[in-house]
């Protein structure tokens, strides 16, 4: 390559890089205000278009600009709501408890809505299902424990929180996916021919998950494996347990099958 045509190029790429970063520049339509509230108010209009690289702007240019003003304190939240809006789960629940932690007596924190959002970012982060993959609870629930785990914490604090309702429906729900990842092994031991690990696995269920709702399912699939097991005892014992708990359940019916043929 010759020196002239090294020019050329470096010239070119020059201009290239000179063009994209006006594009980037021109994107932006941040303008700021001489005070923190008419930039922090900016920056929700900004949020409510989800404009949000510019709602960050403003937020952060309030809250590194006005330290001091109360809208500060607000921009940090809203930074937080911005990052939820944009599905940056990971670091919306970073910044909600962050806020929590250092600002414990703000209004949004006493009345559980910080906390119910850092709660929410963990559930968000939960595989879902999706059409030709396999369903959630055969996945890893690392992601599922942690919002389990975020969403107890809420629920035993914020008890008068007008969150606490949701708080719980989303907790009865990561514990179903808990308890349907260790049925989903569970079943998996025992098509191995593994019974007692299926056991251990349905009786660690029965102890850790007793809100998820899983129980008849859980007890019904225990008494077969004792009784596969020759356990006639431990299945009876399980099938009469069974359905004097959950009389209404169908798996109380097919319960008192089993009963029956054990009476046989």
């Amino acid at each position: 390559m010759t020196i002239s045509s090294s020019i050329a190029r470096w010239g070119l790429l020059f201009l290239l890089c000179a063009g994209g970063c006006a594009s980037t520049n021109a994107s932006s339509n941040v303008s700021y205000r001489s005070t923190a509230e008419s930039n922090y108010l900016k920056g929700m209009a900004e949020l409510k278009d989800e404009s949000f690289p510019d709602a960050l702007r403003y937020f952060n240019f309030v809250k590194n600009k006005f330290p001091f003003s109360r809208f500060a304190t607000l921009a940090e939240l809203r930074i937080a709501d911005t990052y939820f809006a944009q599905e940056k789960f990971i670091e919306s629940a970073d910044a909600y408890k962050l806020f929590v932690k250092f600002h414990p007596t703000h209004p949004q924190v006493i009345d559980g809505y910080a906390a119910f959002r850092a709660a929410e970012s963990y559930v968000r982060q939960i595989p879902g299902d999706w059409f030709l993959l396999p369903p959630g609870y055969e996945k890893d629930q690392v992601a599922t424990r942690e919002a389990v785990r975020e969403l107890k914490i809420f629920v035993r604090t914020y008890a008068n929180s007008k969150y606490l309702e949701k708080g719980k429906q989303l907790y009865r729900q990561g514990l179903r996916r808990l308890a349907a990842h260790e049925l989903y092994v569970a079943r998996f031991y025992l098509e191995q021919g593994k019974p007692k690990a299926t056991i251990l696995r349905l009786e660690g269920v029965l102890q850790r998950y007793p809100e998820a709702g899983v129980h008849p399912e859980v007890m019904l699939l225990l008494g077969k494996t004792y009784l596969s097991l020759e356990k006639r005892a431990e299945a009876r014992k399980t099938f009469v347990e069974l359905t004097k708990k959950y009389p209404q359940d169908y798996h109380a019916a097919k319960a008192k099958l089993y009963l029956r043929y054990l009476g046989d």
